[in-house]
């Protein structure tokens, strides 16, 4: 519909007709065409656009006829502001937002049909294309049969029309009007992020080619890398006067912008520019455009690292003297209930609920996404069917054998991360001299005496890999055997637990990890109820965390030290403690094979970067991590795996069963095509290098 009403637009303003097939063309050149030649049709293309995110972000315009109404008052204008943010890509929808099955090394959808021929499922099985990419969120064209993958540069166009629109209302306070200003250029800035990202090199939609623009006009380039960072962070830097600190008013606001939102994207862009995709990557040596300009540099710039260190420190500083700390879970204090929990639990408690506590008491969570999840259906006010609430009851595991009409557990956590988490002695588990990694397969009965009556019943018998881990791995992953915690599966405020899961062959679960992390304690699976058990509970999901940025700190150091060094170990230290471990230098003393590992800078980039892959677990972050360090190799590639399917006895049921083909990866696939279409239609466009 959106092509027909572009079509429409084209041919009635008097402009040169184009062929259908280059209509994602100029979508992803961003003309907007800003004109007073809108009339009728803007009614048409804003009826379209979709719609917003709950509370603030949920309505868009749709009785605006022409461009001067659409701006003519404070009303009107805020619903453009509203459509503005509507385009935020949807972090939570697994089966095409990039991050989550696009590879199956974090999660894996063990076959379900629906997953594996969605975008993402695709791109999985190394399907990705240049005639019809798969997630195409540079033209939208190719996506066009499913609205849940959005053209960035159809939003760059509603960002630049409001900005050049937004002077106009009167009946606005100029306070107000900047804010409105800043949180755009802010938004302009995340788009072009977005896309970079994915994209790598791309188009800077800095204003709206005018309607009058001769064809030859309209062919832009792809800008390198470097300048389109600057461009960036410039944006970012020229709304930062206009945005408040936080947000006034988070119960109504919660999705807008704020100071310490926009240094905390600022900082991961400069992170993700100074990082080996995109620094001197020898990959990309032979890309350069139609004139002659390399597209990212071959050359390693060591002030990349220094200039995202002093960013990453500006919006730490300003996050912690804004009230932003590490999310700690008070027993005492959760809301309007207490617990009876151990002090092992608490600190489950602190892992999971750092995820899924309300936004008023979790002063960790930075920036969060506007919508609550409401239902497992699905449903929500916000960013759409597919969301994490539909997910999340794909993931919630069966708990008792009467609930076999419910089939849940579609999807799952990889096989793989179970193998991720550190060992109780906060190293690798290949790494711990203490730790029996030969035969962590081997089955072992949890005994009473033993400190994992917290996490296993005393008597069952699970792998020997699921004992002896740190907090994270009990907190995260739900594993056969283990105690499912959920408020009821307890009838005494958590000092005990009643469910634990059986997964093998015959009983009621359904092979695989789950993802227990992301699945509020609050969530409940009623014993008795057939067809759906699952009430799930509300909330908000993170996009960036302080412990991101302590992480992200840590990291930039260890790259401008020349050796790490206290500084280096502190920010990483304080998300081990509150993980409940030791700290690096303390933990590698006490039990590594190489002691003195984080001595060195080459392994000290390791541990940073295990830390992060294990703190920000099923987070949405992992994808973009593994790109920008370019480790696609050691992760994507991985073979999917299940403990044997037919296996009934505890013997029989561990033993590691590959069900499928690894994914063969490449340096191509770091970065995402661009689709035949747009590069007929544009001759100086380059595809992305390696397609």
């Amino acid at each position: 519909m959106i092509s027909v009403i572009y079509e429409l637009f084209l041919t009635n303003s008097g402009t040169a007709k184009v062929e259908k097939e280059q209509l994602g063309f100029h979508d992803c050149k961003s003309v907007c065409f800003s004109t007073k030649r809108w009339s009728a049709v803007l009614v048409l293309f804003l009826t379209f656009l979709g719609t917003g995110c709950g509370k603030f972000l949920d309505v868009v315009p749709n009785d605006t006829p022409t461009l001067e109404h659409a701006f003519s008052n404070r009303s009107v204008t805020e619903k453009f502001l509203r459509t503005c943010y509507s385009w935020l890509p949807d972090p939570t929808d697994p089966l095409y937002y990039p991050a989550y099955f696009t590879s199956r090394d974090e999660f894996d959808y063990k076959g379900e049909s629906r997953a594996g021929n969605s975008l993402a499922g695709q791109i999985s099985r190394g399907l990705q294309n240049t005639n019809t990419p798969y997630q195409d969120y540079w033209s939208g064209y190719a996506d066009s049969r499913n609205s849940a993958v959005k053209s960035m540069y159809k939003a760059l166009r509603d960002c630049n029309i409001f900005l050049e629109n937004a002077n106009k209302p009167r009946d606005i306070t100029e306070e107000e009007r900047t804010r409105w200003i800043s949180e755009v250029k802010f938004l302009k800035a995340y788009y072009h992020f977005f896309l970079l990202e994915l994209y790598g090199p791309i188009v800077l939609a800095k204003e709206n080619i005018p309607v009058s623009a001769t064809p030859e006009e309209t062919w832009v380039y792809r800008e390198p890398v470097d300048e389109c960072v600057d461009y960036i962070a410039g944006l970012i830097d020229e709304a930062m006067p206009g945005l408040p600190p936080v947000l006034p008013d988070p119960t109504t606001e919660q999705g807008r912008i704020s100071q310490v939102i926009a240094l905390g994207v600022k900082a991961k862009l400069l992170a993700t520019a100074a990082s080996p995709l995109f620094n001197g990557n020898p990959d990309y040596a032979g890309w350069t455009d139609k004139r002659g300009k390399q597209l990212i540099p071959a050359t390693y710039d060591p002030a990349k690292w220094q200039r995202a260190a002093t960013a990453i420190k500006e919006a730490i500083d300003a996050a912690e003297n804004n009230g932003f700390r590490l999310y700690e879970f008070n027993k005492f204090s959760g809301g309007a209930k207490t617990f009876a929990m151990n002090d092992s639990m608490v600190q489950l408690m602190t892992i999971r609920k750092s995820i899924t506590e309300s936004l008023e008491r979790n002063p960790g969570v930075i920036w969060a996404t506007q919508e609550q999840f409401a239902d497992g259906k699905g449903n929500s006010a916000g960013l759409g069917l597919n969301s994490l609430g539909n997910m999340l009851k794909l993931l919630y595991p069966q708990m008792y054998s009467q609930d076999q009409s419910y089939q849940a557990q579609y999807y799952a956590a990889s096989w793989h991360m179970a193998e991720l988490f550190y060992s109780n002695n906060g190293v690798p588990i290949e790494d711990d001299k203490f730790f029996d990694y030969a035969n962590r397969y081997k089955p072992r009965r949890a005994i009473a005496s033993d400190h994992h009556t917290t996490y296993i019943p005393t008597g069952e018998i699970t792998a020997s890999m699921h004992f002896f881990r740190e907090p994270r791995f009990y907190a995260d992953l739900g594993f056969d055997r283990g105690y499912f915690e959920n408020e009821t599966t307890t009838d005494n405020g958590g000092a005990t637990f009643a469910v634990y899961l059986r997964q093998r062959s015959g009983e009621t679960g359904l092979n695989g990890y789950v993802p227990k992390k992301i699945i509020a304690f609050e969530s409940s699976s009623s014993k008795g109820v057939t067809g759906n058990p699952y009430a799930p509970y509300p909330y908000q999901f993170p996009l960036l965390r302080l412990a991101d940025l302590y992480l992200l700190y840590s990291e930039a150091l260890n790259e401008v030290k020349g050796a790490p060094d206290a500084e280096v170990y502190q920010w990483i230290d304080k998300v081990r403690a509150n993980a409940g471990l030791n700290g690096v230098v303390q933990s590698w003393q006490a039990a590594a094979y190489n002691p003195a590992a984080p001595t060195n800078k080459n392994e000290m980039r390791k541990i940073i970067q295990r830390e992060r892959l294990i703190e920000l677990a099923f987070e949405g972050q992992r994808f973009w991590d593994i790109r920008r360090w370019k480790t696609a190799l050691q992760y994507w590639s991985l073979p999917p795996t299940l403990w044997t399917t037919t296996g009934a006895t505890p013997d029989a049921y561990y033993v590691p069963f590959v069900y499928g083909a690894p994914r063969t990866v490449s340096f191509r696939d770091y970065l995402y095509p661009i689709s035949q279409v747009d590069i007929r239609a544009n001759t100086n466009l380059v595809q992305t290098y390696g397609w």
